[in-house]
């Protein structure tokens, strides 16, 4: 999807709060227009079917969360791993440690190769970020499945799911350290 003009925008960033609320099965196409707070008309310009809607949203809540866990990173490495997982809490608070937005639109439209589309290109995105981060690609894969765990068992756990992958980073971290030293 291409850059989003500011009106495109601003529907893409109320449809993913009416999504993010009331999930992607229930709301029909007027109750996104009603969140949306736009007339029809306009909804349909911006977004011409239910499905684009979707993707509007997902592509507003991919840069939002890409913006949030990348900006005030530090260098490259295990102290910028572990503030991956600070802001991965802090983004759970504020979204009250619900499931991935992403994972739930995938679940509720399994038929839609563009929302499957979308979808991986998020993740593959958040990998090369993960590899970047941690200044060791072959960590990406890792921290991926650590960054997914904890959005997964989030409300279960809370804080601790956050603080066991920090631990586990840091033994990640020491564990290529001391294979390095011998």
């Amino acid at each position: 999807m291409s850059a989003m003009k500011e009106p495109q925008e601003q529907i893409a960033a109320r449809l993913e709060q009416v999504f993010w609320n009331r999930g992607f099965a229930e709301p029909s196409v007027p109750e996104l227009r009603a969140g949306a707070g736009v007339s029809m008309r306009t909804l349909y310009r911006h977004f011409p079917s239910r499905e684009a809607m979707i993707l509007g949203a997902l592509e507003y809540r991919h840069r939002r969360y890409l913006d949030y866990v990348r900006s005030g990173t530090v260098e490259p490495g295990l102290a910028a791993a572990e503030q991956l997982f600070d802001k991965l809490g802090g983004w759970m608070r504020l979204t009250e440690g619900k499931e991935c937005l992403f994972r739930q639109a995938m679940s509720a439209n399994p038929d839609s190769t563009d929302i499957e589309s979308m979808v991986r290109r998020h993740k593959k995105e958040l990998l090369g970020f993960f590899g970047a981060l941690s200044g060791q690609d072959r960590f990406a894969a890792t921290l991926y499945m650590l960054h997914e765990g904890v959005t997964a068992c989030y409300a279960e756990l809370g804080e601790a799911a956050v603080e066991d992958a920090k631990a586990l980073v840091r033994l990640m971290f020491k564990s290529a350290n001391e294979r390095e030293l011998s």
